[in-house]
């Protein structure tokens, strides 16, 4: 079958989002991210759509009505509940979710000239530093939602892999972690995860999935 393909789209209006989905759809893509989670935002409004359940639906709903090829909804952890604005895209007909986006924004300082690095000032924070955000995202959004849960976020080894997995994703991206460990880096993770895996008497991701939460219902009982 070969591997799939996704196409990760963004726009910024509600409109622009059902257009880009519709034109991308032609080059028939297995799946279609929609990223709400960029500062992709209506000028009025002056924030991302992902910032509120409202407008998160809102765009779902567009991209829903533009294509058949299924959804995935790309959330950002920079709000107060990113289990409600999960509700809300499930609601409105995801099929999907990725989180988390990059955290922030941030700043880095050229001590010699005393510029900023980025051009743009500032920008989002990414990689093994947000990992712990990560997983605690992907927590809170599978306890709320039924739909597959991608789990994003500084995933570099493993153990960050099982973890993710553990927190309930259904499928876990691996971004930065090349930048670091080279273009090996998706089988040396996939090995190191199996090695952990055959040490703790796990057989399969199944047997792992959501066990932070189940461990947690045990602790309260």
């Amino acid at each position: 079958m070969g591997v799939p393909l996704i196409a990760s789209i963004f726009a910024d209006t509600v409109e622009g989002f059902g257009q880009v989905a519709k034109e991308i759809s032609l080059a028939e893509p297995d799946l279609i991210e929609v990223n709400i989670s960029c500062p992709n935002v209506e000028a009025e409004f002056e924030e991302m759509f992902a910032s509120n359940p409202a407008s998160a639906a809102q765009v779902t709903r567009r991209v829903k009505e533009s294509t058949d090829i299924p959804v995935i909804v790309k959330l950002s952890p920079n709000v107060p509940d990113i289990a409600l604005i999960a509700e809300a895209v499930e609601a409105a007909g995801a099929d999907a979710i990725s989180a988390i986006n990059s955290l922030g924004p941030g700043m880095l300082i050229d001590i010699g000239s005393g510029f900023p690095i980025l051009s743009n000032k500032v920008g989002g924070v990414s990689g093994p530093a947000i990992r712990p955000i990560a997983v605690r995202c992907v927590y809170d959004i599978c306890s709320k939602v039924k739909i597959p849960v991608i789990g994003l976020g500084g995933v570099t080894t493993g153990r960050d892999l099982l973890e993710m997995i553990m927190a309930g994703a259904t499928a876990v991206g691996i971004g930065s972690a090349v930048h670091y460990r080279g273009i090996e880096v998706f089988q040396k993770i996939c090995q190191e995860a199996k090695g952990l895996m055959a040490e703790y008497g796990y057989r399969n991701l199944d047997e792992i999935r959501d066990k932070a939460r189940d461990a947690a219902a045990l602790s309260a009982d």
